[in-house]
């Protein structure tokens, strides 16, 4: 059955914006992009903009519970570091995490998913982070996937070594997830590591990022968001991405760029946290790929809208319009090296949202709460 999408006033395509053109699909997947398309089947959908579903590419979407009570430290004065050496943030949430039933987690996650696809969103990455000890990650990340069997959003596992446990031995905790490799290894797209002051330093990224690289695994780092080193490790270990980058300089921005490594850009997090934004155009000039993702966490991301992300990456970095919502939809989907999901173009799934605006109408209205239309065809 060939369904033609008629009527529509654009298509944003993934890149650029395309008028007069029809969409056709069959069996749930694009086959033509063009004028006056013919089918078995119309879909009038009169004046709408036709857009690829966003892809998310970096969140901690799995935890229990929340810190709203850091709010008023942040705004006071203390740093995510502080609130981090002194016993909170990340480990407060892993405790609530730990505690919380897996069935708990499974609802809350699916909860979040579903309020992301409420307003576009159709592909997701979910990394782990929360459990601290193999064990618990290894719960998360067989949570994860069951979390991708309850819902038709696009679920990308990663195996996320967020910060090393408290009062033990960093390498001997690494240890165990190499020794029981193959055990967890069908469960993981994706490794990251949280390469930061705080959290884990550039020998114990290193040994991190070579196991899991020999083997085979992709890699992304959380990257320079505090202190501009790991950046250089990202292009070393050839990682698929490297997030936030807040604090990048010329030299990371540049091996990042030689190494074909995505920047994934995360502007709520800078924007939470007051840390300011990435230097969007140093990484524009040196030609890095750059994505967009939410970050979405209970501590530094809270919060759960992909217009609030594009919005910001606009009035934050100076990105155009269409520039945002590319990064958001095929840059994403390309960190995530999903070549069939976040562009609307012949072989791609049909993973599509329609409003009644372009990017342009959006962000000049501050629409964060636009009237979107998931299609399932």
């Amino acid at each position: 059955m060939r369904k033609v999408l008629k009527g529509l006033r654009a298509v944003f395509d993934g890149y650029s914006l395309r008028e007069g053109v029809d969409v056709a699909l069959e069996y749930g997947k694009i086959v033509e992009v063009g004028e006056n398309l013919k089918g078995d089947e119309y879909i009038i959908l009169e004046g709408e903009v036709l857009y690829p579903s966003f892809v998310d590419a970096h969140t901690h979407l799995i935890y229990a519970g929340d810190r709203v009570f850091e709010l008023n430290m942040r705004l006071s004065g203390a740093s995510y570091l502080d609130i981090l050496k002194a016993g909170g943030g990340i480990y407060h949430t892993v405790k609530a995490t730990v505690e919380a039933s897996d069935e708990e987690l499974l609802n809350l996650t699916l909860q979040r998913i579903k309020k992301l696809q409420g307003m576009g969103v159709g592909v997701v990455e979910i990394k782990t982070g929360y459990g601290l000890e193999y064990g618990q990650e290894i719960r998360l990340l067989k949570l994860i996937n069951e979390v991708s069997l309850r819902t038709d959003a696009v679920v990308v596992p990663t195996l996320l070594f967020h910060v090393p446990p408290k009062d033990r031995d960093v390498f001997k905790y690494l240890e165990e997830f190499f020794l029981r490799y193959d055990e967890y290894a069908h469960l993981l797209r994706f490794v990251d590591v949280f390469a930061d002051e705080g959290a884990y330093g550039p020998e114990e990224t290193e040994t991190i990022l070579s196991f899991y690289t020999q083997r085979g695994v992709q890699c992304r780092l959380h990257a320079d968001e505090f202190k501009p080193f790991a950046s250089r490790l990202a292009a070393k270990y050839g990682c698929v991405s490297a997030d936030h980058l807040i604090h990048t300089d010329g030299v990371g921005a540049e091996a990042l760029a030689r190494a074909k490594v995505v920047a994934t850009l995360c502007p709520v997090t800078g924007f939470f946290l007051r840390e300011g934004f990435a230097p969007y155009d140093l990484l524009k000039k040196r030609g890095v790929r750059i994505a967009l993702a939410s970050d979405h966490n209970p501590g530094t991301a809270p919060f759960l809208n992909p217009f609030l992300t594009i919005l910001l990456a606009v009035f934050g970095y100076g990105m155009t319009p269409q520039e945002a919502f590319s990064a958001h939809t095929s840059a994403a989907a390309d960190s995530l090296q999903l070549p069939n999901v976040g562009r609307v173009e012949p072989g791609v799934r049909g993973l599509l949202f329609t409003m009644n605006m372009t990017p342009e109408e959006l962000i000049y209205r501050g629409e964060v709460n636009p009237k979107v239309e998931l299609l399932r065809l």
